[in-house]
């Protein structure tokens, strides 16, 4: 049981990275847009199968594999922003229409993966897959990577919203979006920013994903709805809440399983969520409103 404790313990530090790395992905964007991004979890499998194809199909090293995935994350996230939420912000739509507008693109973009590439797994090739030992623990290398790289990432973010010019402008337009631009801030252009932040980030753990298990069509929902589940649950104002939700969101649906058996981890999340914003409505870490 000891063995078992301190395995479930690691896996979860794992898919607590992970699922913290998600959170401030989708939580920079809704945070500044207030947009119920939902098409983001077809950024995710579509950079998914961009880092599988450049690393199996055409045979170059997963660092190109990487570089693929966030590109392409980017270019789709601003792409979405840019020729779907914001000609819908321009003809004054509805916060439900922007939400069951991306629903749709959500839906119809797996469907096309789903034509392109079948519903059968493909696998990332390349990257070291050696077992690595800490005591009695056990992890792959692309566990550590997770783990490293997700942290690397959110910390750069997170100095990024402090410290910068661009940083300091996003915090502002999801503060107060009227007022910076009364300012002279251009909210378009802060947006088209974010989605490519958060779209970048969520590229980057799609690879970490498909290195760790495989790419599917439909491989970005759980991440998606994880993410924001950790949103809500630390917060909605809050980056680092985000982050800290998705560490406790991944170390519970871990440990969960000695009671638990693995079908039920979501429900874990989920019902942390609901126990939560019962008690705390604005989140852990969140600002209360009014």
């Amino acid at each position: 049981m000891r063995i078992l404790i301190i395995q479930l313990f690691v896996n979860g530090l794992i898919t607590a990275s992970f699922y913290a790395l998600a959170g401030v992905s989708w939580g920079v964007i809704y945070r500044t847009t207030h947009i119920f991004h939902f098409s983001h979890h077809l950024v995710f499998s579509v950079a998914g199968y961009a880092a599988i194809l450049v690393t199996t199909e055409a045979h170059l090293h997963y660092f190109f594999g990487f570089f693929a995935a966030v590109a392409v994350a980017v270019l789709l996230g601003c792409g979405i922003d840019a020729f779907l939420y914001r000609p819908l912000r321009r003809r004054g739509a509805t916060q439900a229409t922007t939400f069951l507008a991306s629903l749709g693109l959500g839906t119809a973009g797996v469907a096309l993966l789903l034509l392109a590439f079948t519903s059968s797994p493909r696998r990332l090739v390349g990257f070291p897959t050696k077992v690595l030992s800490v005591g009695e623990a056990f992890f792959s290398p692309a566990d550590l990577t997770m783990a490293i790289l997700s942290w690397a990432m959110i910390g750069f973010l997170l100095f990024f919203l402090a410290k910068s010019k661009w940083g300091k402008a996003i915090r502002a337009v999801g503060s107060n979006a009227e007022m910076a631009r009364n300012v002279g801030l251009n909210i378009d252009r802060i947006y088209l920013l974010v989605f490519a932040i958060g779209s970048g980030l969520f590229g980057a753990a799609a690879f970490l994903f498909a290195a760790k298990n495989v790419a599917y069509p439909t491989m970005g929902i759980h991440p998606f709805f994880m993410s924001f589940t950790a949103v809500f649950l630390g917060g909605v104002t809050s980056i680092p809440g985000h982050a800290l939700a998705g560490f406790i969101l991944g170390l519970s649906e871990s440990l969960g399983m000695l009671v638990l058996p693995g079908e039920y981890k979501t429900m874990i999340a989920f019902a942390i969520l609901f126990v939560i914003i019962i008690i705390r409505p604005e989140g852990l870490i969140g600002i209360k409103r009014g």
